[in-house]
């Protein structure tokens, strides 16, 4: 298990914790975090009115736009359609979700996800080249 995971699941427990009626502090110690009051507090709180997706680490200090049910809709729709730009799929996440994403920040969670990122200026490797040293009217131009 990785740090954040090991991370996640102490808060996890902390939460667990502050739910069953032990102190912010017992809950602090117990789960071995390092938290102030307010912290582990506002955690809390936040973990009360979002579940488990309050205690995924957010290094930025807003809350997450991306929630699990678009994070689905991006897997399903990204596996059907590999190829589709960010910007493309920026107006159709506006569209379902009313959510604004930056196009760099939806190739971001498409790596994340495992997703292919399509790469601008390069044609699909899928689709092989075809050589021909005849023209269309059947003229032979080759050396």
């Amino acid at each position: 298990m990785g740090k954040r995971e090991e991370l996640y699941e102490r808060k996890r427990q902390a939460m667990q914790l502050m739910a069953a009626g032990k102190s912010w502090k017992e809950a602090n110690e117990q789960s071995e975090l390092d938290y102030s009051r307010t912290g582990i507090q506002g955690l809390y709180r936040r973990w009360c009115a979002r579940g488990d997706e309050a205690l995924i680490d957010n290094r930025h200090g807003h809350p997450h736009k991306v929630t699990s049910e678009m994070r689905e809709w991006m897997n399903e729709h990204s596996t059907e359609k590999p190829e589709e730009q960010a910007s493309r799929l920026v107006s159709e996440i506006k569209a379902r979700f009313g959510v604004e994403l930056e196009p760099h920040y939806v190739n971001v969670l498409r790596h994340q996800l495992g997703l292919p990122v399509p790469r601008p200026g390069r044609p699909s490797q899928s689709l092989p080249c075809e050589q021909s040293t005849e023209t269309e009217s059947g003229t032979d131009f080759s050396p």
